[in-house]
């Protein structure tokens, strides 16, 4: 039985790019997430790279407004992929 209302997710850190890219692929396919949320450690507090098996998407960190940090948008696209989510679920 798959929870309808949830949608699931991890999050990878990691210093090698090449590394992290491998690990976003066995953690979707393996887990079978709906979404990693990544990162690089180098740009951890400037961007993230959102994962799912048919779309990678740049967040980044609104740069423009004081004491803005990435965590802001990212918080943003997760909750308007999960309300997508739960909208085209059979209820």
């Amino acid at each position: 039985m798959e929870l309808k209302f949830f949608l699931f997710l991890t999050k990878q850190l990691e210093t090698n790019i090449q590394i992290l890219l491998e690990k976003i692929d066995m953690t979707l396919k393996k887990y079978k997430m709906h979404m990693v949320v990544a990162n690089e450690l180098l740009t951890h507090k400037d961007e993230f790279v959102v994962v799912t098996n048919n779309e990678k998407i740049l967040v980044f960190r609104y740069k423009t407004q004081v004491c803005d940090v990435v965590e802001n948008p990212l918080i943003r696209l997760i909750v308007e992929r999960h309300s997508a989510y739960v909208e085209k679920s059979d209820l």
